[in-house]
């Protein structure tokens, strides 16, 4: 009679982690389409030549961020801009910007200058973004007052552009 319990609940964790696993993949799916198509767009539109990373970037308009190399070495950083299915069948161009990761700050100085201007009780993440056509560093953080919090500069140079802090 023991065996059989533990059989039945061996069955059932196993349902249940196959369930959760084709939960998971049926959601993150639409995400990874969409990286993908953006790394496709940056390999035709640049000279990029490998991939490092992708990461999702949603502001005003959202945009897959690429790390990767160019063709000469560089390593760079590609914004692919994200179009809604109407604009994609208006056939209205996708934004893609390019920048050298020398032209800009790194993660560790935006770190350092967002850790400089606020009181920060813990960093969140750091993220590349693009507000209008400026890219920027997004960094998410929890205040001393125990507030969210959101803190944009440019990626060029660190250069404050806004704040956004949500109530208790």
């Amino acid at each position: 009679m023991k065996a059989w319990i533990i059989a039945v609940l061996a069955v059932l964790a196993a349902g249940a982690a196959g369930f959760m696993f084709y939960l998971y993949n049926s959601v993150a799916e639409p995400l990874t389409e969409r990286q993908q198509a953006a790394v496709a767009l940056a390999f035709e539109e640049t000279d990029l030549a490998e991939v490092r990373d992708v990461n999702y970037y949603h502001g005003r308009r959202a945009y897959q961020v690429i790390d990767g190399i160019d063709t000469s070495g560089n390593e760079v950083y590609i914004w692919v801009e994200e179009l809604s299915e109407e604009a994609l069948e208006a056939e209205q161009e996708q934004r893609v910007i390019t920048r050298l990761k020398e032209e800009g700050i790194t993660r560790e100085e935006a770190r350092d200058i967002a850790a400089s201007r606020l009181d920060i009780d813990r960093i969140q993440s750091i993220n590349l973004g693009m507000i209008g056509s400026t890219p920027v560093y997004e960094i998410t953080y929890i205040d001393q007052a125990d507030r969210h919090s959101f803190y944009y500069m440019t990626f060029n140079d660190g250069t404050y552009i806004r704040h956004y802090q949500f109530r208790n």
